[in-house]
């Protein structure tokens, strides 16, 4: 989570910025409790930090903290229901604070040298960060002394607002020290604009647009205001001092038919207020007013008894059709419990009875409000029933979140590429295919009309044209300029504002909702669309009443609302554990939010990364088991309200007395409104964690593996009470990624989910690949067994990351790129246009002929002694027109490159088995053909009709002779597996050619070697030979003017010689000037690449983040695309330039871990870059150490000279997993607990049995490498000192000899620091670490280590 609060130094030349848990330490040297008690009482400094709205600190330019405050949204009053304070403040001091603009100050101490100006600068900062606050509240009990609070000048320095107790009777109680906006923070003064701010307001708006003085000259401001008073333009300045620091230029000639037509305005109504006969259509149109608002509003009986008994006849008569079909359709509740469907909850209230396709159309067409101003629309998702996974997010299309293509051009690719894969021509499929096909024609048809609708009424909106602020004008009075904007444009609601996507958003577009453009419609400038009611609405979040249902209907309307509406109903009668709320501005209603009881916490927590963003022991030390949790059930809001997502989600934990909010939804659901949540684009997307659960050998852990296995895969989002004063970022650059290999896939994840990206919102993410994302609908473990196994990769990890939500996936190749005018062309024609483009693809298996032209001419021209004669006046057709070649295969030939081929391919054989002379071909020499035999295997496929090709060593010369396992001991066992699986094994072959019938089946191939000639029979072939670029990309590259050698070539920041376009990956090389060809992406982890340049592209598109720039970036850049000719001096100074900015440095270890025939699972970790043969490295006495066991099978260990892990190789038969240790590359010996002493002493002999031990299990928490980091950061506690763990060790070093600092530093104070954090990390990760004692256990055992002899003391040992 980010910790950016405010930057800026104040006049004292301090900072401000969020307060965090390593902080507790700095705030308790400067807590001083003697000054504090009287006015705080006794507090606990971690607590307040996690659990509360905003907790700052002030910071000097050594980071040092010199100040804390703490707020929160009640007043610190223990006798007060925080969910009722403003009822009591109304009662006791006739105030009528709210709790949209109003704060509390529960605590706040700071040292002594910055008393006079710390209270004065954090109200100010406080302020300024929230557009919204009027009010921030000091309770000040009774008996506080004046002492205490004149120590802060402040309150010598401004007024504040003192309220006492209204009640006679009342006098000796607290009262209230009122803070108000206008006394620190005061707005600007606007004013219309004449003719003499010409020179201001040309000179402020120069500095950001000097093009417009080139075009208009020095007075265009002059006679805009002067010569040309009959025109629409209306121009705002603030004036400070007589002179203009701000400018905001608004017009109200907007062309609406543009409008509409580019951008999904059927929410706003398309800017235009409805005419009376429209108000009155959508009434008389609204069943859900008709059947539950007006029995109300009318007072007549209660209308949902007719409703319950219709809701029970449905909801017996679905049940009795699913028993009938036994339809598995999922359920739209991800369920933890056996007994969950018991539950008295929404699952049994809501029953739909409509699921069907039609749905999709009510969701979409959202009629008009019946309110002309007060509120807007809700646009609601169109269904897409084609797409691999649905997530039920109400508030956002996929469209709206992306800005080039549309998504039903999509399912149009989906739908050919699902064709060409089918191979089976059974009539189901058939009938399938013709289904997808009439819906895919109803759904073009949907579109035309969506797209030529126009909207009829009284123009609406204003646009603001001009915007800019003087250097020394704080950007957050850009709201001041708003609220001025729509107090001068009366008449209208809507302020629109368009702003280039390549641009950074900036303070202003923070209080604008965004709006997406419509499908098949791309624009290079963004909209933004604010409200009147937004803005100046008074805003509230109460209990659901009956007299909400005629409001609520209407916001629901043509939603087929009912199932809320009778929820709604049944939560405010009978149902106790679910909780119904509305939000209103003023006495309108503008959404509604259902909350319903956690489950499954703690599974939860195991499962996600959620200690990432809280600290769960103080959750549980105030809220108990449930920890203050609560499940979001449904939520519908008009989108204008999306600037006070967050106050509504933190209205909703006040209320319900929560603090955290969870919105749980299973990747096979569909589109839903009771199942929506319209404030999800202000939560947390929660990552899966990257360690494994071990039940096998933990009993603790052993129920959470099983419901992990059990359970579907599902997303997760959260939202605390912290994250809710943290403002989103909306960033509009069209971001374009070409392929989805795991560099595209660390990309994404570092860009989207990553920590610090919590509070930004990537809108137009667009991802192009062949077969989408590389996971399947329905999982297939056998396919996934024939590619290596990646945490990240897997199946359930994929499917628990919300990709569809803030990716649009676009299923195509790519034939071409437009540099110029930047888009992308993929084979079908469509156009995807782009700010930024990522290159992502690497090199697949490909056809045998593969470029085989191209190869042919290389040969040709080294062979050749003298150049080729060819006449310029003889026509022929450029090189790349003539490399386009077919690359369809025969029907049995089979070249795997995704999940979907492998399952095609396995389905295939699966088809087939029943044959007695069926024979299967396996040929290529990678770990994956032996990965694919292994799979062949698993599906029941007789090993005598296995024949496996091997064409190692390879038939060019020039290439290295190493082995795929590069170990003799695996590779031996290997071989013997095969032999004794009786697989016939053929090595030191190659392909040849292979014959094709007139049924277009393979029937032969031909295969040789040196001596020999080998024709085979043939029923299916799997081809792992030839590896390299897709033929279309190659093109498209070559056309394009991309420099390609042997690969994409690059910069030192990933940039091609485009800097628009980016690319990484294997596919990749850097430029012949750097001389680093031993340093290539293909020789590094390509997840590890991919997510480094995901977090450079993140903050150099984010508006808070600022990166210095030297000039020999500049340089670097400039001469890695210089041609080869440049002077040697010139090389020799791009290589020196290069070393000072290395674009990244990859430290994750290369891993490949997979099942092999026989069912042995194999790991090697080694170090990144080239591989070397281990027989050569361990004859290097330089080298390290190598440790090897047998037991359990074979486990080798490689340590360096310095007793680290460089390398791990694990072949086993056993079931359990082996990929979690790749956790200890990196890690010294000692750390291993000393496992290389125990090696030596022979004390150890089963590495397997020593790893998975429960000691080790610190070591594969996906946390532990904080620990270590953390642990090197740490200060001593007695006596305090200014020296990090870390800097002491350095300087002992130097002072003292490498063997006795050790001993210096055992009886030092930081082992103390240490001791307490490591017990603190593991008390905070008992989830996964139920093995280690807890600080809540050393009372229980304090009475066994003193008295039975078992716990006795030993003597040290090994």
């Amino acid at each position: 989570m980010s910790i950016y609060f405010d930057y800026k130094p104040n006049k004292s030349g301090n900072r401000f910025r969020r307060a965090v848990e390593s902080d507790r330490h700095d705030i308790e040297l400067i807590y001083n409790r003697e000054r504090t008690e009287t006015l705080f009482d006794e507090v606990n400094v971690g607590a307040m930090i996690e659990l509360s709205v905003l907790s700052i600190c002030m910071i000097n330019e050594q980071n040092r903290v010199l100040g804390f405050m703490v707020l929160e949204d009640h007043p610190n009053i223990s006798g007060v229901d925080p969910a009722h304070w403003e009822c009591w403040i109304r009662n006791q001091y006739q105030r009528f604070y709210l709790s949209r603009n109003t704060l509390f100050i529960h605590f706040m101490c700071c040292a002594d040298s910055v008393a006079s100006v710390f209270f004065e600068e954090a109200l100010i900062s406080v302020f300024y960060n929230d557009a919204c606050l009027l009010h921030i509240v000091l309770v000040v009990p009774v008996g506080c002394s004046e002492k205490v609070l004149l120590r802060h000048g402040a309150f010598k320095k401004y007024n504040f607002c003192k309220v006492v107790s209204k009640r006679t009777e009342d006098k000796l109680v607290t009262h209230l020290l009122t803070a108000l906006r206008q006394e620190f923070c005061p707005k600007l003064r606007m004013r219309r604009a004449v003719e003499e701010d010409n020179d201001d307001v040309v000179e402020i708006l120069d500095k950001s647009s000097p093009r417009l003085k080139d075009l208009y000259g020095k007075y265009y401001i002059s006679e805009i205001i002067g010569r040309h008073p009959e025109m629409e333009r209306k121009i705002l300045v603030a004036d400070v001092q007589g002179r203009a620091v701000a400018v905001m230029g608004l017009n109200t000639e907007i062309n609406y038919k543009k409008l509409q037509s580019t951008y999904e305005l059927k929410p706003f109504n398309g800017l235009v207020a409805p005419t009376p006969l429209e108000k009155e259509q959508s009434k008389r149109s609204n069943q859900l007013l008709k059947t539950f608002g007006e029995p109300i509003l009318k007072g007549k009986e209660d209308p949902f008894d007719f409703v319950k008994e219709t809701q029970s006849h449905h909801m017996f008569a679905n049940m009795q059709s699913e028993a009938e079909t036994n339809d598995p359709s999922p359920s739209c509740k991800v369920n933890f419990r056996d007994n969950a469907r018991m539950r008295h909850s929404l699952d049994h209230i809501i029953v739909k009875h409509h699921d069907s396709d039609d749905l999709s159309d009510k969701l979409y067409f959202y009629p008009s409000s019946p309110h002309m101003s007060q509120t807007t629309l809700l646009s609601i998702i169109n269904m897409l029933d084609e797409d691999p996974f649905d997530y039920e997010i109400v508030n956002i299309d996929k469209s709206w979140l992306t800005d080039t293509a549309s998504i039903e051009e999509a399912n149009m690719l989906r739908t050919t590429v699902s064709v060409e894969y089918l191979f089976s021509n059974t009539k189901r499929q058939l009938r399938e295919k013709n289904v997808k096909r009439n819906k895919k024609t109803s759904r073009n048809v949907k579109i035309a009309e969506r797209a030529s609708t126009t909207h009829h009424g009284i123009k609406n909106a204003f646009m603001i044209e001009l915007f800019a602020l003087r250097d020394d004008i704080d950007e957050r009075h850009s709201y001041d300029m708003l609220e001025a904007a729509f107090e001068i444009m009366k008449e209208f609601d809507y302020c629109i504002i368009r702003v280039p996507t390549s641009e950074k958003s900036f303070h202003l577009l923070q209080h604008f909702c965004y709006v997406p453009t419509k499908a098949r419609v791309c624009s290079e400038y963004a909209l933004y669309i604010a409200h009147r009611s937004s803005i100046f609405g008074k805003l509230r979040v109460r209990e659901a009443e009956m007299i909400d249902i005629p409001e609520i209907a209407t916001l629901l309307h043509p939603l087929d609302g009912a199932d809320i509406l009778l929820a709604v109903k049944n939560i405010i009668y009978d149902n106790r554990e679910n909780q119904a709320y509305v939000f209103t501005s003023g006495m309108s209603v503008v959404g509604v939010g259902i909350l319903e009881l956690p489950e499954e916490i703690e599974y939860l927590r195991g499962r996600y990364n959620i200690d990432a963003f809280q600290i769960h022991k103080y959750r549980y030390q105030t809220n108990g088991v449930e920890a203050g949790y609560a499940n979001i059930k449904a939520i519908i809001a008009y989108p204008t309200f999306e600037p006070h997502y967050r106050f509504f989600a933190r209205e909703l934990m006040r209320l319900s007395g929560s603090n955290t909010l969870m919105w749980v939804t299973a990747y096979r659901n569909k589109w839903t409104i009771h199942k929506g949540n319209a404030i999800v684009a202000a939560m947390v997307p929660l990552t899966p964690r990257r360690c494994e659960i071990d039940g096998d050998s933990i009993h603790e852990l052993r129920r959470l593996a099983t419901m992990n296995q059990a359970i579907v895969p599902f997303s997760s989002w959260l939202i605390g009470k912290r994250i809710t004063s943290i403002p989103k970022m909306n960033i509009t650059t069209r971001i374009v990624i070409v392929g989805s290999s795991r560099t595209a896939l660390g990309f994404l994840n570092a860009l989207l989910f990553d920590q610090p990206s919590t509070y930004l919102t990537f809108t137009n993410v667009t991802i192009i690949s062949t077969n989408g994302l590389p996971y399947m609908r329905r999982s297939d473990s056998v396919a996934e067994d024939m590619f290596l196994h990646f945490h990240t990769n897997k199946d359930n990890y994929l499917k628990s990351i919300p990709y569809s939500y803030y990716v649009n996936v676009i299923q195509g190749k790519m034939a071409e790129i437009d540099l110029h005018e930047k888009f992308v062309t993929l084979t079908s024609g469509n156009r995807f246009y782009y700010d930024l483009l990522f290159l992502f693809f690497g090199k697949q298996y490909q056809h045998p002929n593969h470029m085989k032209h191209l190869l042919e001419r290389e040969i040709e021209y080294q062979n050749r002694t003298e150049p080729k004669y060819v006449p310029l006046d003889v026509p022929r057709y450029s090189d790349t027109e003539i490399q386009i070649t077919s690359d369809d295969t025969p029907y049995n030939v089979f070249i795997i490159n995704h999940i979907i081929d492998a399952h095609k391919s396995l389905e295939f054989a699966k088809d087939h088995i029943w044959q007695e002379d069926f024979k299967i071909i396996v040929y290529g020499n990678t770990i994956h053909a032996y990965l694919c035999v292994n799979a062949l295997l698993e599906i029941g496929i007789t090993p005598e009709n296995i024949t496996f090709i091997e064409s190692f060593p390879s038939e060019n010369p020039r290439k290295t002779r190493v082995p795929i396992f590069c170990n003799t001991y695996v590779d031996q066992t290997i071989q013997e597996v095969l032999n004794n699986l009786k697989i016939t094994v053929y090595r030191s072959y190659h392909f040849d050619n292979w014959f094709v019938n007139e049924d277009n089946i393979v029937t032969h191939v031909d295969f040789f070697s040196y001596a020999h000639f080998l024709r085979l029979e043939c029923s299916q072939l799997f081809y792992y030979g030839t590896r390299g670029i897709d033929m279309r990309a190659y093109v498209a590259i070559h056309k394009s003017g991309l420099p390609y050698d042997g690969g994409i070539i690059i910069d030192n920041e990933c940039r091609t010689r485009d800097p628009n376009v980016y690319a990484a990956g294997p596919n990749t090389r850097y430029h012949r000037g750097y001389y680093l060809d031993k340093y290539v992406h293909k020789y590094y982890d390509s997840y590890e690449v991919g997510q480094k340049l995901g977090t450079r592209i993140r903050n150099r598109l984010d508006p808070l983040f600022s990166e210095s720039r030297r000039d020999t970036d500049k340089k670097t850049s400039s001469v890695s695309f210089e041609k080869d000719s440049q002077s040697s001096t010139r090389k020799d100074s791009s290589k020196e330039d290069y070393k000072k900015h290395i674009l990244m440095e990859p430290k994750r270890p290369k891993v490949m871990y997979c099942v092999l025939p026989g069912g042995l699972r194999y790991l090697e970790v080694r170090a990144p870059g080239l591989k070397i043969p281990h027989h050569y490295v361990q004859s290097l006495v330089y080298n390290g150490y190598v440790m090897e066991t047998f037991k359990r099978g074979y486990f080798k260990l490689h340590l360096t000279r310095d007793f680290k892990v460089d390398g791990v190789t694990c072949l086993s038969p056993a079931k359990f997993s082996l990929h979690k240790f790749t956790r200890l590359y990196g890690h010294s010996a000692k750390v291993l607990k000393n496992v290389h002493l125990r090696f030596s002493a022979k004390k150890l002999d089963d590495f397997y049995e020593f790893f998975r031990a429960p000691w080790a299990f610190f070591l594969y928490h996906d946390q532990a490498d904080d620990l270590f980091a953390m642990s090197k950061e740490l200060f001593p506690k007695n006596p305090p000192s200014t020296n990090t763990l870390k800097e002491a060790l350095q300087k002992a070093l130097k002072d003292h000899s490498e063997i006795h600092v050790p001993e210096n530093f055992r009886s030092s104070a930081y082992v103390e620091a240490i001791t307490d954090y490591v017990m603190d990390w593991v008390s905070q990760n008992y989830i996964l670490l139920p093995m280690y004692l807890q600080p809540w256990h050393i009372a229980e055992f304090s009475h066994d280590l003193q008295g039975l002899p078992m716990f006795k003391k030993k003597e040290e040992n090994i």
